[in-house]
Formats: structure tokens, C-alpha cells, sequence
């Protein structure tokens, strides 16, 4: 072992008094040490220790190589590494990023890879694994295979990452947290991480609905609708599909030609008996045969719909929010017969563009509705006048719901607050903070109220109390919107995970890694023996379907 590098580690990587003021004064409670590789990554000496373990290493295993590893802290030590690569042997170097860059390429991965070269992904410390499980996801479905992991230091025994080494993947550091013990207060850690590593789930099939998905527009899409043997969602280039539930296999297609600014479908459908209802951003909402696909009616007002539509179930009648784009005509509300697609009433009031989604509530009988204009109107089912509206401190982008028990309708805000309010008159009965906004429909049980934020976070909040329940903190903004399963509840990330989440706890249940960001909200199926089926949507218009083991 170099004297030189663990004196580095030792003296100027591990931290413990800035870190405890920090981390009490944000989050109220004390990190007791980090090793914080950032202010040595840079360095020209650190640099050269670690390419020089890392050749010791791998020089006389490979005459070519690709060297990777994720952004940020890996970038440079990749280009370290490369520059240092000894005599007679090709390094070549690639890296991936946490989530597609919006603009540009939309790439996941920068640098050009090469079939049947073997892989070393590289990093500066391996802890629960996280990172270095979601990039074998990503390479494997681009077809690659990780030979290595080389780290220079990890936290755990390396029994920890068994799922890994079961990949046939070597797993090399140059310390663990034990080489420091006897000069600082750390040694490997036993707790088991907070994610599971035990697959819960396993793959059953993945299918990709387009080919040129809108990577750069990063929001809540058209999400899948499970309904009996069938799945139906819109995809990016303008298909709205029906597809076998069980095979993934499509059982037909209705396409939609024109949309605007890159977006056609991204509403979501519900189901009224035999028909499936969905907006597009050709300024239509279809209604058409769930069987065969055939047209049923369309209604032609608007100018764009991203909104996705609700229904009264009894009455027979959809509500969708509709966006104009003319001077004091920007959004709206119409209700429709869904038997003979007639309107019974539209409202065209409402200041803002209206991409939120309408929820309605049989006890009040009225339909609300977010607007961007900060808003939430609240309309007469029967009539369509507004019968209230409350102000928040910030656009009101996706969906409420209703608290029957206490009388209440519950939705976020771009100001960070989950509002709950009367149903009946609007008036504020409380209203729970975050530290940003929201873009996810919340869900319901009892007396919890669970949502995921822009903060990265899934809040629970408790109703009786008024208080957070628990959070629990995801590595990527949340737009996916969750669904409760008995004592589980789920919701995916930007971070391309999907949570399985004890609903009373916060406890992680399960873990599910994607290449792509989760921004809709999953639908789940049972075996006959009472197993989950899992139908996972991603941001690139792909759909997996999981079985619970």
C-alpha cells in the first residue's frame, strides 16, 4: 500500500468537524465523518497513486480496456486513469451520466463504446452500491458487460455487494474502512444499507413504445392504465396503444398526427366501459372503442390538452382542463357525455394555462381543477360555474384528490406546500411544507397523505396530527405520482428507481433499477396465487413488466 495515498485519505479526505456543524444546521441532526474525495480529485499526486494501483492492477490482465464511470466524481479520475495508461495497452474511456442531459444529444452515456471490450467502472468510494448498480443496469441494456469495479475505498465486507460478484463482476479497492481504524474513528460498516439488496422483483418482459421518445422534456407523461387483460397508454410520437397485459404484445394502435412544441400524447387515459378516453396535444380529446381502437367521438375545442381526464362514474360524464392559446383565453374546463360525446357544459375562465389534471367528488358534487395561474377551482359538476377558488404561491401542475372522512381536497403546489382544503367552500385547513415543489399527484389512506416532490423526497404526512409521518430522501426529483398496494406503497424517481415503501414506516421494502427516469405512476396486477405484477413506465416511453419473487 502507498504511504502517500492513505496519508492523503487520513489527513485531507477525511472530515468530521465541518461536516458535524453542517450537517446539524441542515438537517438537525449530526453526520459524524465523511470522506470527501472532492477536494483531492484534482489533485495531481492523488491522480497519480490511484492511476498507479489501478495499473498495478490491470496492465497485465488487458491489452484494451474501457474505463467508465458516473458524473461528476468520476470524470476525473477516469481521465487520470486514461492519461496514466502504461505502454502497450489501449485505455479507452467513457462516462455516464446520473440521468439524460436535457438538451443537446439527450445521451446517457458520452464516449464511444466498444462490443466485447471488457469494462472497468471506477470510482472513489464503494458504500451501498447504489451507483454502481444503476450504471451495470444502464451498460447491460446497451448490451455491454461490467468486468470490474475498482474503488479506492470501500465502506462494507465485501459480502455486502454478493449481487454484483454474482455478475461475474471482480470487485477491487485499494482500502477498506478497516485499514483506518487504528488512526480514525471508523471501521467497516455492518449495518445493512437502506436499500435492499435482495431482488424482490424479477424481469418479465420490456417493451418500447417509440423509438423517438421527447427526452428533453422532463414531466409526468401518458401514463398506463391496467384494465383487465389489457394495458393502455400514449406514447411520445403520437400512438396511443392497447397492449396484451400478459405478453406485452400490441393489440392495436390509434395514432395521432400533429401536436406542438414536441409534445402529442401525454395525457393519460381512463376507462368507461367499453371505451378509453385520452387528450392530445392537438387540442382533441379522443374517445375511442377500448377493443378494437375504433373512433368513437372527438372533441375539438381546445387548442392543447395535457391535462388527463377524470369521470363521474354514475353520470356517464368526463372532465378534462383545456389550454388556449389566445390573449385572455388561456385555459378551461369542459364536462362531456361520454355516451354521445355531447357537452353538457364548458368553462373558459380560468387565467392560466390549465396542465393539471381535474379530480371530481360525488359527496360535493363538484369538479377542481389546478391551473397555472396558482390557483385551484373548484367547479359545479351540474352547471360548471366556479364555486370557489384558493390561491397558492405557485403553478399547480398535476392532480388533487379527496378526503372524504374530513370533508377535505388535497393537492401540491410549485410553493412547496401540499394544501388541504374544505371541499365544500375552499377554506384552508392546513397546509405541509417542503423544501420545493410539487409535481405528483398525492395518495391517500386513512389518515396519511404520501406524495413525492421536486425535493427528491416522499413525504408522509399525517392528517390527525398535522406532522410528518416520515421521508424518506430518493438521489433524484420526483415527478412519478405513487399508488398504495396493502401495507406497501410505490413511486418512482428521477434517479430510475422504483420505492417499495412501508406505508406506516418509510421502511424500503424493495428496490427496482431502471436506465431511465420513472416520472408516471406505475400500475400493479396480481397472480393467482396473490403475487404483484409490476407495469413500470419510464420517461423513454418503455413499459417493464416485474413479477414479485
Amino acid at each position: 500500500m502507498s504511504d502517500i495515498l492513505f496519508s492523503i485519505l487520513k489527513d485531507k479526505v477525511y472530515e468530521n468537524e465541518t461536516i458535524r456543524e453542517i450537517s446539524y444546521n441542515s438537517l438537525g441532526k449530526t453526520i459524524r465523518w465523511i470522506f470527501d474525495f472532492k477536494s483531492q480529485a484534482l489533485s495531481k499526486i492523488f491522480l497519480q497513486e490511484y492511476a498507479r494501483f489501478f495499473w498495478d492492477t490491470f496492465k497485465n490482465k488487458f491489452e484494451t480496456l474501457q474505463i467508465g464511470g458516473m458524473e461528476s466524481g468520476a470524470i476525473p479520475l477516469i481521465a487520470g486513469v486514461a492519461l496514466c495508461a502504461p505502454d502497450g495497452v489501449q485505455a479507452l474511456s467513457f462516462y455516464i451520466r446520473k440521468s439524460r442531459k436535457k438538451s443537446d444529444l439527450a445521451r446517457l452515456i458520452e464516449g464511444e463504446l466498444v462490443p466485447d471490450v471488457p469494462i472497468v467502472l471506477i470510482d472513489d468510494i464503494l458504500n451501498s452500491g447504489t451507483t454502481a448498480r444503476k450504471q451495470i443496469k444502464i451498460l447491460e441494456d446497451e448490451g455491454h458487460k461490467v468486468s470490474a469495479l475498482f474503488v479506492c475505498l470501500r465502506f462494507r465486507d465485501i459480502s455486502t455487494y454478493q449481487d454484483i460478484l454474482e455478475k461475474g463482476i471482480e470487485i477491487i479497492s485499494i482500502y477498506e474502512l478497516d485499514d483506518f481504524k487504528h488512526v480514525l474513528p471508523v471501521s467497516n460498516i455492518t449495518k445493512e444499507p437502506s436499500v435492499p439488496l435482495k431482488e424482490k422483483y424479477f424481469f418479465d418482459y420490456k417493451v418500447t413504445l417509440t423509438k423517438k421518445p421527447n427526452l428533453y422534456l422532463v414531466a409526468p407523461k401518458s401514463a398506463p392504465l391496467l384494465s383487465g387483460e389489457y394495458i393502455y397508454m400514449g406514447a411520445d410520437d403520437g400512438s396511443f396503444y392497447c397492449l396484451r397485459a400478459s405478453d406485452g404484445s400490441i393489440s392495436w394502435v390509434y395514432r395521432i398526427l400533429f401536436g406542438a412544441a414536441g409534445k402529442k400524447i401525454f395525457s393519460s387515459p381512463v376507462i368507461f366501459g367499453d371505451k378509453v378516453i385520452f387528450g392530445a396535444y392537438d387540442g382533441n380529446l379522443y374517445c375511442l372503442n377500448s377493443f378494437t381502437g375504433k373512433r368513437e367521438w372527438v372533441f375539438t375545442d381546445a387548442d392543447w390538452i395535457g391535462s388527463s381526464p377524470c369521470i363521474d362514474t354514475v353520470k356517464g360524464i368526463v372532465y378534462v382542463g383545456l389550454e388556449f392559446g389566445l390573449f385572455k383565453k388561456n385555459g378551461g374546463m369542459v364536462a362531456i357525455d361520454i355516451r354521445t360525446g355531447k357537452v353538457k357544459w364548458k368553462n373558459y375562465s380560468m387565467s392560466g394555462l390549465t396542465h393539471a389534471s381535474p379530480a371530481y367528488d360525488k359527496k360535493t358534487d363538484i369538479v377542481v381543477c389546478g391551473c397555472n395561474d396558482n390557483c385551484l377551482y373548484a367547479f359545479s359538476a351540474k352547471t360548471g360555474d366556479i364555486v370557489w377558488k384558493f390561491e397558492t404561491g405557485g403553478e399547480i401542475k398535476y392532480g388533487a384528490i379527496f378526503d372524504d372522512k374530513r370533508g377535505l381536497v388535497i393537492f401540491g403546489s410549485m410553493d412547496g406546500f401540499v394544501y388541504a382544503l374544505s371541499a365544500k367552500n375552499g377554506a384552508l385547513y392546513h397546509k405541509f411544507e417542503a423544501r420545493f415543489g410539487f409535481y405528483s399527484n398525492p395518495v391517500l389512506k386513512d389518515d396519511i397523505i404520501i406524495i413525492g416532490s421536486l425535493d427528491k423526497i416522499i413525504y408522509c404526512f399525517n392528517l390527525a396530527t398535522l406532522k410528518i409521518e416520515w421521508s424518506h430522501e430518493t438521489s433524484g426529483r420526483i415527478f412519478s405520482s405513487p399508488i398504495i398496494d396493502d401495507q406497501s406503497v410505490f413511486i418512482g424517481s428521477n434517479d430510475g428507481r422504483l420505492y417499495e415503501l412501508h406505508i406506516e414506516t418509510g421502511a424500503v421494502s424493495a428496490v427496482i433499477q431502471l436506465s431511465e427516469r420513472i416520472v408516471n405512476k406505475i400500475q400493479i396486477g396480481r397472480l393467482p396465487q396473490g403475487k404483484r405484477i409490476l407495469y413500470i413506465p419510464t420517461h423513454a416511453c418503455e413499459l417493464y413488466k416485474m413479477i414479485e419473487s
